[in-house]
């Protein structure tokens, strides 16, 4: 973390109708304003494609009036206007009915910064077009060094964002932050079948990214991994869930730890904590501090200040997400509404050993549709991947299917790489279960 401090002008902005809602009498209020700049560039068969440039501007005033609470957001910052949509907030929050559960976070739990994380690119502002044209067409070039390739569609996404909250119970906090995307998507010949796959980075500067062939490259050999794929047989196998689709099976667990699924009675985690919801091999943290990660944050939308959160340790379920809200509603602590970086501890060798030991099983490279229940558990996942034999991956798979339920499959997970998914908020190394039921031929 840095101590740095820059103008804010969404901080500025926010302080504005935070003085006007006081001059209108309403005490108990919570602004959030961003303001952001967007540019998009596409490039498809070496030509570009897209080049988009896009800037927002919005606020989002959350009232606390008499008893009542109401959240109304504008995009529209003319002063008359501005003026004229906080009067018809104000009316429109005293027409509701009364939630004594709704009111702001507890002062002591507030952030009280600005930008207390480092990252913002500060060599954002050098970045131009012909930079941003160059590295997509790179990309672009880099995907058609083999013949079976069809097309390849590249994106080249960068943002500039300002976020500041203010609010009357002390809440002052803004964070600039910038974020880089470079992308591919591949489509290969397969007879008359077309498999597609793909990579992506992302990255809060721009040296961050790495080599632009090399993301064209790694999306290339994903997609033409997937020619020739097949069902392969139902059963009870060894799985192991790539890094990059290892977050995409954990999210559908997270919604059970979400305060509005425990307060609806929606969650199969609901008096869990303390007891064995997974293996002693998972120790789950959210880690909002995380320098350099997409989900790193100095708070959250309610204003909390952002602190580490262990929600499984050792298998044993310790937090829920919590936001203010459900946490009085359910008389419970609150946490955060909402992970930034999720992170495993531990963990042994990359993808390549754990494939190295597994004699007979399958690899899932991505989970494609299924569903899951946030409250019996229960869960049907598509999937694709490769095969594994003695060691060495073999056929590719399509159409395949995981089901089971969380509160079993989590205690199925054998062991955890050391190779976690940078590139996202869900930063998860490949896992290994044991004995999971695999629907195919």
């Amino acid at each position: 973390m840095s101590a740095t401090t820059y103008h804010s002008k969404a901080l500025a902005l926010a302080d504005q109708l935070g003085d006007l809602l006081k001059k209108a009498g309403v005490q108990h209020t919570l602004v959030s304003a961003r303001l952001a700049r967007n540019v998009e560039t596409q490039v498809r068969a070496g030509k570009v494609e897209k080049l988009q440039e896009a800037q927002s501007a919005g606020v989002t005033v959350h009232l606390y009036v008499d008893g009542r609470y109401a959240v109304h957001s504008t995009s529209d910052l003319r002063p008359n206007e501005l003026q004229s949509f906080l009067r018809d907030a104000v009316a429109l929050t005293r027409m509701l009915d009364v939630d004594p559960d709704r009111s702001l976070p507890d002062a002591a739990l507030v952030a009280k910064s600005t930008d207390a994380l480092s990252i913002f690119d500060p060599n954002y502002g050098a970045l131009t077009t012909d930079t941003r044209k160059q590295l997509a067409l790179q990309v672009e070039a880099a995907c058609h060094h083999d013949k079976r390739v069809i097309s390849a569609t590249t994106n080249f996404q960068d943002q500039d964002s300002d976020w500041a909250l203010v609010g009357s119970n002390g809440t002052r906090a803004a964070q600039r932050a910038t974020l880089y995307t470079l992308s591919a998507d591949v489509t290969a010949a397969d007879g008359d079948k077309r498999p597609e796959d793909g990579w992506q980075v992302n990255s809060r500067t721009l040296a961050g990214l790495g080599k632009a062939e090399a993301i064209g490259l790694e999306a290339t050999e994903r997609a033409l991994s997937r020619v020739g794929a097949k069902k392969d047989a139902s059963g009870s196998v060894t799985l192991i869930v790539e890094n990059r689709a290892a977050g995409r099976l954990l999210s559908y667990w997270l919604q059970a730890t979400l305060g509005s699924n425990l307060q609806q009675k929606r969650s199969f985690l609901e008096g869990m904590t303390g007891k064995p919801v997974a293996s002693p091999q998972l120790t789950l943290r959210d880690v909002p501090g995380l320098i350099g990660s997409p989900g790193a944050r100095s708070f959250d939308r309610e204003g909390l200040a952002a602190r580490d959160l262990t929600l499984i340790d050792q298998g044993v379920l310790k937090n829920y997400l919590l936001d203010w809200y459900y946490a009085k509603k359910l008389k419970l602590s609150p946490t955060t509404g909402a992970f930034s970086t999720l992170t495993t501890l531990g963990g042994n060798g990359n993808l390549a050993k754990l494939v190295s030991g597994i004699d007979h099983g399958i690899l899932v490279t991505a989970f494609n549709g299924g569903n899951s229940n946030s409250l019996t558990g229960d869960f049907s996942l598509g999937f694709q991947g490769r095969r594994i034999e003695k060691g060495a991956l073999t056929v590719p798979l399509t159409e395949m299917n995981l089901t089971g339920n969380h509160l079993a499959f989590w205690h199925t997970l054998k062991a955890v790489g050391a190779d976690p998914y940078t590139h996202g908020s869900l930063q998860l190394p490949s896992l290994v279960f044991e004995g999971v039921a695999v629907a195919g031929t």
